[in-house]
């Protein structure tokens, strides 16, 4: 769990304090060959526990980098170690497992160099911004120095090697990757005589590069690092990218060359000291304990072992199996890398991992990413996969392309392989006709596809525009773009949109429409009606604030002979009221009920995303139905019901006083509550989930019978002042005068349904172990409690559900720095020392800075308008202008732990938000920005300076672009007088 330690601020290109590392001099280049001499530095990464490795030749403990090494939303644990090919091995999680060395000792770099490892790759990176997928380096690429071993996009072997005039590297042949799932030797050498790079895989030469005749340069003033390139990429302020994810084994550093011969003979005596003489299998299964102790991860709902998802998609039904795949980036909690993730299930609630389906591949329709799309079963051959293949070579940069399983030849109802076709099923065109305009060819994503009576229908998310030579003049509105076809592969017939929204008279949905679903509605007893509801999840180009929250339906007709959607109501309505619910994908399940899938967004900043590991889940499947008035059915799924453990709570016909007496010993963080109460006279109907006891932290779900509205109210769900809150809801109309409520709570996962009609999803992030708490409570008169069961909930997967840990209270007898999170609207408190960047008219309550996203300032019960300090002023002389502003003077007191939002520009030197002692000015700690405006909380841990005097400052001496920096919510614990 996290101990509120310093944050150390160093640049986000080396990823690290800079270790020197020493070499003997470069003496001029050796003309003779040296065969490989003893190892100057070997790490075999044997250790079962702890947070350090050992290299091995100096016997120097070398730390691992590591996410949960100090925790903030779980207990402590270590880095994830696996069998290895010998003993054991380091798994690198792609995206926060790095060991920092102390170097690989004196190595003559003019006499040959050679690197080796075993590396058995979970998933390749995309190679952002032109850069390896580091496993071991030491380079400057700006100075042309050091060395990389790396991998390139789709496994390919690379060696760097820098003489400082150029960084040469030598490329292995495309088709001798380090395959995935399999152990691969990767040897790389430089041999100073034949003025040559090579690099061998399993023993076999795979690559040659020729090098000048000069003598290497070693970049000794860089760190060591394995796992991460010595330059990254910073993605969204928070993630570094270009790095390794993966087992890797006995990295070896020598100095000499390898030959041919040697690099054969090497490889042999390895595998024949092998156990069998066989390279084991690597144990590359993500491991959900992982994540155990978690206080915000759900465990009753479908999501990835590890890491980043978004919308599940392709749900399907096959030989008594239900099939859900996601969109899932194996690399990190961030969104890129796009795979398909794929789990399986025989009741759509309890469910098992499975390998990843589909992945970026060279020779396929998706070298660049594989987006979302939909499954239909086409009878023995079994489902067929429909997904958007990215491709940024093309003009349009997205297409549709399908993959089969291997189900006809290996009987594997699991369906865990699958191929796909390097042929597209339908493509982006220019000019297609589309009602008013011609679709948007550059945004043509999302294929929904069904078989029905023998033809194949295909949907394609997309937007109508007109087009002035290719530039867009006039959006029009989302649409979804109708195919048929005889068969899977084709050839597809295009039919034009299903439907559109005008955005002059509708714009909600957006002026593109992304995952169209189109499903039939039973009727309450499961028969036909006739009618369909279509889904849209809406997108806009630009920035819009309503981004990323919503799902539209219109329940109409499907005209099969012309491909259109004739709706009942123009007015498009909102599927769920909570502002998380999106992305939705569906089928009809074999007893003939109409069923969605979803994600739910969790709304946490990137920072949350790489502190916690994961990010984002799906959310429960739902039947959807037509009710006898005409309106939409929604339920959780019946078999939601078979994750229920014991029932906490029965309580039948009595008062909400008393049913809310009965709570009193009912708790829980996973909990399925079903009520039906009458509200009689009562004006308002409030239960309250997630109650700390002295309700300082808890959730409200509330129905006004006056004006028929059910919302949440998420004002104190959180304690925490970066967690999003906010008040959502809609109306709904009581069912016989009764209002019925369901509620699946899953510790941050809530949902809530009303009256069979309408759900509310949405997110809590309680900060207190006792917020588990249930009240029932009406006011305005008395309401009777018809029914009200509560079960405790058992988990979706196979592994015991850990208690959720949280961290231990802070000392609660400390005063607040003044105005110290801009509270008054001004700079009370504060002293500006000099320039003119700082003034009143920075601070502000703005939500987003107008050509991008949201700042995510502090939210507190304190300041519920959102005051911050935003150093961009306009008004002011915007990046160019500097000052220097002070916060009050105040003695240091509490656990000495000093925390702030920060955002802005990257300079440390000029740039930064500083703890200064007040007795000699010397900076305690300090912390610059990262190039973006959403805020990042920085924490110091001065504990060490308990008692001293210190003040705040915060100071801008940068000019030019990102010139400015913005702070927030500074908490100090100041010492009461």
């Amino acid at each position: 769990m996290r101990r509120r330690t310093a944050l150390t601020v160093v640049s986000a290109a080396i990823g690290g304090a800079v270790v020197p590392l020493s070499f003997a001099p470069a003496p001029a280049a050796a003309k003779e060959r040296r065969g490989p001499q003893s190892p100057t530095a070997r790490w075999d990464f044997d250790e079962r526990t702890g947070t350090v490795t050992r290299e091995a030749v100096s016997g120097t403990a070398d730390p691992i980098g590591y996410v949960f090494t100090d925790a903030r939303y779980k207990p402590d644990s270590d880095p994830v170690r696996r069998r290895g090919v010998s003993g054991r091995a380091l798994y690198f999680d792609g995206y926060s497992t790095v060991v920092t060395a102390e170097g690989p000792g004196r190595l003559d770099p003019a006499g040959g160099i050679t690197v080796d490892a075993w590396i058995a790759p979970y998933a390749y990176e995309h190679g952002i911004d032109g850069k390896a997928q580091a496993l071991v380096n030491q380079h400057d690429p700006d100075a042309k120095t050091g060395f990389l071993l790396g991998l390139r996009r789709f496994g390919q072997i690379v060696f760097q090697l820098g003489f400082g005039t150029d960084l040469i590297e030598v490329k292995g042949a495309l088709d001798q990757p380090a395959a995935k799932g399999r152990w691969t030797h990767v040897a790389a050498t430089y041999d100073p005589a034949a003025l040559q790079l090579r690099l061998y895989r399993d023993g076999r030469l795979i690559g040659t590069a020729a090098t000048p005749d000069m003598a290497p340069e070693l970049a000794s003033a860089e760190p060591l690092l394995i796992g991460r390139h010595n330059r990254p990429t910073l993605i969204n302020g928070e993630f570094h990218a270009n790095m390794y994810m993966g087992l890797m084994d006995s990295l070896v550093m020598r100095p000499g060359t390898l030959d041919d011969t040697t690099a054969e003979r090497e490889y042999a005596e390895r595998v024949a000291a092998l156990p069998a003489r066989r390279v084991p299998r690597p144990d590359l299964t993500l491991d959900r304990a992982r994540f155990d102790g978690d206080r915000h991860r759900p465990q009753f709902h479908m999501l990835p072992p590890w890491h980043w998802m978004n919308e599940p998609h392709a749900p399907v039904y096959f030989k008594g199996k239900y099939h859900i795949f996601y969109q899932h980036d194996p690399l990190g909690p961030y969104w890129g890398q796009i795979h398909w993730g794929h789990a399986v299930s025989t009741d759509m609630v309890h469910w098992r991992d499975l390998p990843i389906a589909l992945a970026p591949a060279a020779d396929s329709v998706a070298p660049d990413g594989c987006w979302s799309g939909s499954a239909c079963v086409d009878g023995d051959r079994g489902p067929v996969l429909f997904f958007t293949g990215g491709d940024d070579r093309l003009p349009y940069r997205q297409r549709t392309g399908i993959a089969l399983s291997s189900y006809p030849t290996d009987g594997d109802t699991d369906l865990p392989t699958w191929t796909m076709r390097s042929e597209p099923v339908t493509e982006a065109l220019a000019g297609l006709p589309a009602g008013p305009g011609t679709a948007w060819a550059e945004n043509f994503r999302d294929p929904f596809v069904w078989e029905e009576d023998g033809v194949w229908y295909q949907l394609v998310g997309s937007g109508i525009v007109d087009y002035n030579g290719t530039q867009v003049t006039r959006k029009h509105g989302g649409t979804a773009l109708v195919y048929t076809a005889r068969r899977p592969e084709g050839p597809w017939t295009y039919r034009g949109p299903l439907y559109w929204n005008d955005l002059t008279k509708v714009p909600e949905p957006g002026e593109m429409w992304e995952l169209p679903v189109l499903l039939p509605l039973p009727g309450p007893e499961g028969k036909r009606t006739g009618k369909h509801i279509l889904l849209v999840s809406p997108w806009w180009e630009s920035f819009n604030t309503n981004a990323v929250k919503h799902t539209y339906y219109w329940i109409g007709t499907f005209d099969k002979r012309e491909c259109r959607f004739v709706p009942d109501h123009d007015k498009p309505r909102e599927f769920d009221f909570g502002q998380h619910f999106t992305g939705p994908s569906g089928f009809v399940t074999p007893d003939g009920r109409s069923v969605l899938f979803s994600i739910t967004q969790d709304r946490r900043s990137e920072q949350q995303h790489a502190q916690s590991g994961w990010a984002h889940n799906a959310g429960m499947p739902v039947s959807v139905s037509l009710r006898q008035d005409g309106t939409l059915g929604v339920e959780p799924i019946a078999e939601a019901n078979g994750l229920r453990g014991s029932r906490l709570a029965e309580i039948r016909q009595t008062s909400v006083q008393e049913a809310n007496r009965r709570l009193a010993d009912v708790s829980g963080d996973m909990l399925d509550i079903e009520a039906v109460i009458e509200p009689h006279d009562a004006t308002t109907i409030t239960l309250a989930v997630r109650a700390s006891a002295d309700g300082s932290e808890q959730t409200l779900l509330s129905y006004d019978t006056t004006e028929r509205r059910f919302w949440i109210d998420r004002g104190r769900s959180s304690l925490d002042p970066d967690v999003r809150k906010g008040v959502h809801g809609g109306t709904v109309e009581l069912d016989g005068g009764r209002l019925k409520l369901r509620v699946l709570l899953d510790r941050s996962m809530l949902e809530a349904y009303v009256n069979g009609t309408n759900s509310l999803t949405s997110r809590v992030y309680p900060t207190r172990e006792d917020a588990t708490g249930l009240r029932l409570t009406s006011e305005g008169g008395s309401a009777r409690v018809v029914s009200l069961d509560v079960w405790r909930m058992n988990g979706a997967y196979d592994t015991p559900v850990a208690p959720a840990a949280y961290d231990p209270p802070r000392p609660t007898d400390v005063d607040a720095l003044p105005n110290h999170d801009f509270a008054t609207g001004d700079l009370t408190g504060w002293t500006v020392v000099s320039g003119t960047t700082f003034s009143d008219a920075n601070v502000t309550t703005r939500t987003d800075w107008g050509w991008g996203g949201p700042f995510n300032q502090a939210e507190t019960g304190e300041d519920p308008a959102g005051h911050h300090l935003w150093g961009f002023n306009p008004a002011a002389g915007g990046d160019d202008a500097t000052g220097v502003l002070r916060s009050a003077t105040v003695t240091l007191g509490g656990d000495g732990v000093v925390d702030l939002l920060v955002s802005g520009g990257n300079d440390p030197d000029r740039l930064y938000a500083a703890v200064v002692r007040a007795g000699d000015g010397k900076v305690l700690a300090k912390t610059t920005g990262r190039d973006v405006e959403q805020y990042r909380r920085v924490v110091f841990d001065l504990s060490a300076h308990i008692g001293e005097r210190i003040y705040v400052e915060v100071v801008d001496r940068a000019t030019g672009g990102w010139g400015h920096i913005n702070v927030d919510d500074v908490n100090v614990p100041v010492r009461q007088e």
